[in-house]
């Protein structure tokens, strides 16, 4: 058996996963290959074309980058190609091939045209409403925006015949699975496989609580959907009651954004914003970035498929605040047990939780944490989930 997986970003909770599934699968004895269209450690395929007009997520599934791909690969008939993310143009190809392919659904691109399932009342499909998501998104006009729903509309029905022409298509959780067969893609190829909590060497992280500050620690990408800036607002309301709160924020210091907010309210002195770190650097330095935090935040608020942030920082044994009913964070924690789910919509309701946890004794934020990595262990455990995949690829195999 035979496996090649396609991989097509840079971007870091895609490229962890990807990078520890084909370790995992090595350190199995399976055949496997990397293959990238970036420069990597790995065999790097030729540049896709370049268009301002068509973008670069068009020039990558195109017809004929495809086949110039599958050329240079020539994967062998009843081989598997396991595409990592968005790279679905090269499906129905290596299927007409004899290949069998494997994509792995980790973020929304292919149930929604801005990726984000923001717009609750669009489907995809009927022009009036991709219309107004597009009006929403963007300043323009009904006219405008109505032909580039006729676009974004023959886009997604591209990506969905494409993706539905795998062998099997992978969701990372079981809000994925429930998005895509509402959207109709087929139930029977559909497989959930936790693949977003492969995880190598995360230990416990002795709990070194600060004398004087109850500690938050925001991990995520300082982006405005991720959260930060209601979380850094609530931060500022929370400290008006409870002086004694602090706030690491790695990698904060890549926003100048959040810069400027933590200034404004006048939080230099309980804001840590440090520089950004490649993620192997990142997994080496979580025991000195972790050590005396005692709650990790993750407050999303466009609908999360997974949080790799959320499964590492639990392993490491910390309690985990996430957005109440946000997809699949509140799949990985438990509310009450081993973290917590908040409305951080609400930048009231979101402080007023922060001050309320901030209260919680020290004993039991440190009972929270254990049992945050020992729930993780149970339902994440990164030989099972490699094993299923693997079970997979033999399925598809036969």
């Amino acid at each position: 058996m035979r496996v090649r997986i396609l991989l097509e970003t840079r971007q870091r909770g895609v490229y962890a996963t990807t990078l520890l599934m084909y370790e995992f699968l090595k350190e199995k004895g399976i055949d496997v290959e990397m293959y990238t269209s970036f420069p990597s450690n790995f065999n790097v395929l030729p540049p896709h074309p370049k268009s301002k007009i068509f973008g670069e997520e068009t020039m990558l599934n195109s017809t004929s980058y495809s086949k110039r791909v599958l050329n240079e690969i020539n994967p062998e008939k009843g081989s598997i190609l396991h595409i990592a993310n968005a790279w679905h143009g090269i499906i129905p190809l290596a299927e007409k091939r004899g290949v069998k392919t494997v994509i792995t659904i980790q973020y929304w691109w292919p149930t929604c045209y801005f990726n984000s399932m923001t717009c609750n009342d669009c489907d995809c499909k009927t022009v009036s409403k991709v219309s107004r998501a597009i009006r929403s998104k963007k300043s323009k006009s009904l006219f405008t925006s109505s032909l580039e729903a006729f676009y974004a509309i023959r886009k997604m029905e591209r990506i969905k015949k494409n993706v539905s022409s795998a062998s099997a298509i992978l969701a990372v959780s079981k809000v994925v699975k429930d998005v895509l067969i509402s959207r109709g893609f087929p139930e029977e190829k559909i497989k959930v496989i936790n693949i977003n909590a492969l995880t190598k060497n995360i230990d416990y992280v002795p709990y070194n609580p600060n004398d004087k500050f109850f500690t938050f620690a925001y991990l995520s990408y300082p982006d405005r959907e991720k959260g930060i800036f209601n979380l850094v607002e609530a931060f500022a309301i929370a400290l008006k009651k409870n002086s004694n709160l602090r706030l690491k924020v790695p990698g904060g210091l890549e926003s100048k954004q959040v810069v400027k907010i933590v200034k404004d309210l006048e939080l230099t002195e309980h804001v840590i914003l440090t520089e950004r770190v490649p993620y192997e650097e990142y997994v080496k330095k979580m025991r000195e970035i972790l050590s005396d935090v005692d709650v990790v935040i993750v407050p999303s608020l466009n609908i999360d498929t997974w949080a790799r942030v959320v499964t590492e920082s639990m392993l490491s044994g910390r309690p985990v605040l996430v957005t109440k009913g946000n997809g699949g964070l509140v799949e990985q924690v438990t509310d009450g047990v081993d973290g917590f789910h908040v409305n951080t919509y609400d930048v009231k309701e979101f402080a007023e939780a922060l001050y309320k946890i901030s209260l919680i004794p020290r004993e039991e934020i440190k009972k929270m944490g254990e049992r945050a990595r020992a729930n993780a262990l149970a339902k994440y455990n990164s030989d099972k989930i490699i094993n299923d995949i693997i079970e997979l690829y033999k399925e598809l195999s036969e």
